[in-house]
């Protein structure tokens, strides 16, 4: 398992190269201490790339971060918020709470008994969304024995989807994208929305 520190800081230089603002609005990383307390607190079991992420930088504002008709500013296209660790622990409370309410109801299944789903099947305390976008999509980090540290994406009306290995693969992905020329910025610093739907990065 590697550190993805070093494959955001690579993703933000490049985003800074070619000429986008978000440096700036990054907020200032957390004490691996207190990602800990929070989290256990909340009931989650993050992966260890999770916690990378928000001692790298606690996410931005996405209501002070730059706009254009493209879209907001951003580190990664299709999902662009990556927000603040208070805001993405109340969002992995509402997932729970509704995968616990699903695991109250019993479902009739095809050969006719009972059963409720299991809340970890429908959001796992292993699932911690990391970046979200895309009307109610989220892009989480799993946690789970068989899929550690791999970048899943949750369309909520369908299965999750497994995009990438790790976070890491995911910015080096981003990266590449840009330095190649599939991802494009405006003059905003914003991802074109055409390079976003054409350039088969999924996060």
């Amino acid at each position: 398992m590697s550190d993805p520190g070093p494959a955001l800081e690579a993703l933000l230089s490049e985003l800074t190269r070619r000429g986008s603002p978000l440096a700036g609005h990054m907020r200032p990383g957390l004490h691996v201490d207190e990602i800990g307390s929070r989290m256990s607190a909340a009931g989650a079991r993050p992966h260890a790339d999770v916690v990378s992420l928000y001692t790298w930088h606690d996410g931005f504002d996405r209501f002070r971060v730059p706009t254009s008709p493209e879209g907001l500013v951003s580190l990664v296209p299709s999902h662009p918020e990556f927000n603040p660790l208070d805001e993405t622990l109340s969002l992995f409370a509402r997932w729970r709470e509704m995968a616990e309410a699903d695991g109250a109801v019993p479902v009739r299944q095809a050969d006719g008994s009972w059963s409720a789903p299991d809340p970890e099947q429908v959001w796992s305390r292993s699932w911690f969304p990391v970046f979200q976008g895309g009307g109610s999509e989220v892009i989480f980090i799993s946690n789970d024995v068989d899929h550690a540290g791999a970048i899943w994406l949750h369309p909520v009306q369908d299965a999750p989807r497994r995009l990438y290995d790790s976070l890491g693969d995911a910015a080096d992905a981003v990266r590449i994208a840009l330095i190649d020329g599939r991802l494009t910025l405006d003059e905003t610093g914003a991802f074109t929305l055409e390079s976003t739907m054409s350039a088969g990065i999924e996060i």
